[in-house]
């Protein structure tokens, strides 16, 4: 990803995450929803940039894809580096609670994969594929022609990530990955499974 691709990157993630529950049980209308989003996400995708490997996939030249991985020798940003690239929109949103309760919830559910990074460990933050380009296997080709061969090339030798939509876990599991760990989190008054996959490569 280029820098002046990061907010062409950060929409698309928001537009293929709009109707995932890990967003959705904490705000429900939708306008709330995705102004929390793009508050989020942009902040992320700046803050990350250059720690994080953005790789992105075009189809017919027009953004269809991306994923955020974390190198083995990830550290997370300190606060300081998020204000400065956006996050004090987070913190003049509505709903203050909800947002605690959201960024609670984002790190349990992603507690046991950064446990796992260090050594040749990779973690996939997020792979997003544009809705009008979603059902047509560039996920597949993503994961399978982009990411493993990226991570193998800079000396990866394992992949984890972790899904909250259990209609994902057949897809992952064809590809070759493994549930290694499970969680069940409290969302805002519902519960929601959170399956986290490991690949050898």
């Amino acid at each position: 990803m280029r820098r002046v691709e990061t907010a062409e990157c950060a929409e698309l993630a928001v537009r293929a995450f709009a109707q995932y529950e890990y967003f959705t049980n904490f705000f429900p209308d939708e306008e709330e929803r995705l102004h929390f989003m793009r508050a989020t996400i942009h902040s992320e995708y700046r803050t990350t940039r250059r720690r994080a490997r953005f790789l992105t996939a075009r189809t017919g030249g027009e953004l269809a894809a991306v994923a955020d991985l974390f190198p083995p020798e990830w550290r997370k940003p300190s606060d300081l580096q998020y204000l400065l690239h956006g996050w004090m929109k987070v913190l003049r949103l509505p709903h203050q609670d909800l947002v605690q309760e959201w960024l609670d919830m984002d790190v349990r559910a992603g507690q046991y994969c950064h446990s796992l990074l260090g050594g040749t460990t990779w973690y996939i933050s997020s792979l997003t594929v544009d809705p009008t380009h979603q059902g047509k296997g560039l996920g597949r080709e993503m994961l399978m022609e982009g990411i493993i061969p990226f991570v193998r090339t800079a000396g990866g030798s394992r992949l984890c990530f972790f899904t909250n939509s259990e209609s994902n876990l057949t897809f992952y599991r064809h590809l070759g990955f493994e549930v290694t760990d499970y969680q069940e989190l409290d969302c805002h008054g519902q519960k929601m499974g959170s399956w986290s996959f490991v690949k050898e490569l």
